[in-house]
This record gives structure tokens, sequence and C-alpha cells, in this order.
């Protein structure tokens, strides 16, 4: 097995065909769980779409030292483009979505608070938790894409509330998608073979445990969402997003 790392691309110097891996978790993981050593081969992702076979030159101790073999451009990344807007859950649940739906191909994730948000981030020290857990998320999406074959790191926005998703411009999403109960609205199915026109940016919302209040459900609505439902089954909340990404990557062809 050939192990792939993203590192920053001013880390990699092609002309000279070589690279350094100066992440302080990323060379514990090479040097000490996975126990590679001089000679041997990774895959280094610079994280713009370029992926470089490389071969372990030396340790050092501030990282890995490592030579170019060749490089390439990747062909695994979507041209749909699914952000997905997701309450913040209880316990894992919310780390499981990320790294799922990181393999599915989502490109973007928006952690959002809502009325019924079981999770509540402490008032003491704010700014601090806020970046904690946005950090601790987007390395749980970067070592998803790391293992899924993904060209590119999808990208964990900072938490909002759902007031502040609602302020935000989205003008740039061709499509905006609220997940809602069957009773509620329509299928997907009716929803997306009633769309006209070419969609190429996608936002989905899905709520937390408990649902959305009727008044966030307003406010979202008022803003240009589209509620959909996913048939007679009710879905937990972290098994929503993939559901609805995997259901549309497949509608507009994206998984030929």
């Amino acid at each position: 097995m050939i192990y792939r790392f993203f590192v920053n691309p001013h880390e990699i110097n092609w002309q000279e065909k070589k690279a350094a891996i100066l992440d302080s978790e990323q060379t514990h993981k090479i040097s000490r769980v996975l126990r590679l050593r001089e000679n041997d081969q990774i895959v280094l992702l610079d994280g713009t779409g370029l992926i470089y076979n490389a071969q372990i030159a030396s340790f050092y101790s501030r990282g890995v030292q490592c030579r170019l073999l060749s490089r390439r451009s990747t062909n695994t990344e979507s041209t749909l483009k699914i952000s997905l807007a997701q309450a913040l859950l209880k316990g894992p649940r919310f780390d499981y979505t990320l790294q799922k739906c990181t393999e599915i191909g989502v490109c973007e994730f928006i952690p959002v608070t809502t009325e019924r948000t079981v999770v509540r981030v402490e008032e003491d020290g704010l700014s601090r938790e806020l970046d904690r857990r946005t950090n601790r998320y987007q390395k749980i999406v970067q070592d998803s894409a790391e293992q899924s074959e993904r060209g590119l790191i999808p990208r964990v926005q900072d938490i909002v509330s759902i007031e502040e998703l609602c302020k935000l411009n989205l003008s740039s999403y061709d499509l905006k998608l609220v997940c809602l109960e069957r009773a509620q609205t329509n299928g997907i199915k009716e929803v997306l073979n009633g769309i006209q026109d070419k969609v190429n940016k996608v936002l989905v919302l899905v709520g937390p445990e408990g649902g959305f209040t009727d008044d966030e459900v307003k406010r979202v609505l008022n803003i240009g969402f589209i509620a959909v439902n996913l048939g007679k089954r009710i879905y937990r909340a972290e098994t929503m997003g993939m559901v609805i990404s995997s259901i549309l990557f497949f509608y507009f062809n994206e998984l030929k």
C-alpha cells in the first residue's frame, strides 16, 4: 500500500524534484505510526489538483525530505460542487458526517447551530473554542480526503448560526436545498426534475436531531432554499447529507 499525504504546495519544488513534509502530525505518522523508512515510496498531493509520486530521502528533526519521481493531474474531483451546511450533531456523529461526505465528494462544509442543536459551544473562551473545533473538523476532512484519493481537501468554514447563514451572500449557488420531513414538502426526484437551469454549484442544508423550527424553515425558504424530502423513511441527521449528496452526484451524471 502506498500512503498519501497532503502537503503545502510551497513545500514542493518540482524543478529541483524535491519536497518537504513539515507538519508534525504527518511526520509522526510517517516515522512512528507507519514506520516508513528511507527509499519507501509515498504519494504527495498539493491540494490544487496535482499528485506527485515521491520517495522518502531522509528524516530530520523538523520533518521528512522527499525526492519527486513524477507528477500528474488528478481526475477524482467532480464538476458538480456540493457544499453541505450541516447542523452540529452530538458526540461523534458530526465527525462521521464530515468523513463520509468527504469520501462521497462534498467540496465544502459549513457547520451550523440552530435552535434545536444539542451541541453547545462554551461561551467562556468562545473564539478559542470555535477555532479548536474548526481545526479538528478540518483535520478529519483532510484524513478522509487522503484515504479516499481526493485531489483536493474540502474546506470547513467557521461555525455559524442559521441566522448568520441566511445573511451570507449565497448568490453563487445555482441550487439551494433544505431537507425536511416527507409530510412537509415534495420528494427530491420531483424537485430535481423541475429544474430547468444548469446546475454547477449546490448548497444543501441539513438540520439537527430534532429538526428545524417553523421559524427557521420560513427564514431559509424566504432566501431561496427549496424544501425537499427523501421519500417514505426518516433518516438520521448524520445520514441525510450522505444520502442527498449521493443522489445529486448520480442525478447530475457525476458517477459515470
